[in-house]
């Protein structure tokens, strides 16, 4: 009923898309949890250089890893980001193994462990990873241009 009223349509029609949404994989409904209590409480980041015409199928394929949390095309010498969780940083060793195994064009340029978030999905985060307030995410929200001859740029956003 939100979506609908957020979008100016009936709820059956929203109901009716997010069920064909969710039916073709186009979408998938995700659930953040405090890493201090999950069973993969460490974030790392994978930098990848993946040959230019295999990059979509690498894409689609590292996206079914479940320890997988984000999949990302980049620009620059690596071109493929991934964001896993894992029980424990020593097992970054093993899932870059598998995706060697996997996909033996991959190759892993950088990687990157997380200390501690403080921000997560809009969500602020404290010491344990749980959320204390939001950040609003208004990514359609235009950027306040200086007048003729003011050259600084209100980025507090108030």
């Amino acid at each position: 009923a939100a979506l609908a009223g957020d979008l100016g349509v009936g709820a059956t029609t929203v109901r009716r898309r997010l069920d064909a949404l969710l039916g073709r994989g186009a979408i998938r409904i995700r659930c953040e949890i405090a890493r201090s209590v999950s069973p993969a409480p460490v974030t790392v980041t994978l930098w990848l250089r993946v040959p230019p015409d295999k990059l979509e199928t690498t894409a689609r394929s590292l996206a079914m890893v479940p320890e997988v949390r984000m999949c990302a095309a980049l620009s620059g010498a690596a071109n493929l980001m991934l964001v896993v969780w894992l029980p424990a940083s020593h097992d970054v060793l093993a899932l870059e193994a598998g995706l060697a195994a996997k996909l033996p064009w991959l190759e892993v340029a950088d990687r990157a462990v997380t200390l501690r978030s403080v921000k997560l999905m809009g969500r602020l985060l404290d010491p344990a990873g749980r959320g204390t307030g939001r950040v609003p995410l208004d990514f359609w929200a235009a950027v306040p241009v200086p007048e003729h001859g003011d050259r600084s740029v209100d980025r507090s956003g108030g």
